[in-house]
């Protein structure tokens, strides 16, 4: 387990050593964790699937051919700007109001949201939204237990 150093009779020194190898064997252990877990993220990345809020699905770096390129429809786009929240549905604007009036708007047009079992919503905001707006207008998307929500970006 070390290095002994003792002189033998004709004047040389006897070197014996032990080579310790447990860390070596602990070394060789986490470098083979660490190439198969490299080796699974690997594998995971190979495809990657972006939904945008337009809902077209996005897949890149992906090996399987079967797989297109799929637009799926909302039945509702609530877009939030600075001016106020406009609530869209098959290219008609059904409501325009302030950020603050949202959860009453919103239960206004409950109706218009019940018609459809689990309404698909995409929720878009403007890069100069505050975020405490988009939060509340997402509050209360689900106050009105409305769950099926995507949210993004305005073009």
């Amino acid at each position: 387990m070390g290095v002994s150093v003792e002189s033998s009779s004709k004047g040389r020194k006897k070197v014996d050593s032990e080579l310790n190898l447990i860390p070596f064997i602990d070394l060789l252990s986490v470098c083979l964790l660490f190439l198969l877990m490299t080796a699974v993220w690997v594998q995971i990345s190979k495809m990657s699937a972006f939904s945008q809020p337009s809902g077209e699905t996005t897949i890149t770096h992906s090996d399987v051919s079967s797989i297109t390129k799929a637009k799926e429809d909302r039945d509702f786009e609530v877009l939030i700007r600075t001016d106020g929240v406009q609530v869209v549905a098959d290219q008609k604007t059904l409501a325009v109001f302030p950020v603050f009036e949202a959860k009453d708007a919103l239960l206004k047009l409950q109706a218009s949201f019940g018609k459809i079992e689990n309404p698909k919503i995409s929720l878009r905001a403007a890069d100069d939204v505050v975020y405490e707006n988009v939060i509340m207008v997402l509050d209360s998307l689900f106050s009105m237990k409305l769950t099926n929500i995507t949210i993004g970006g305005l073009n």
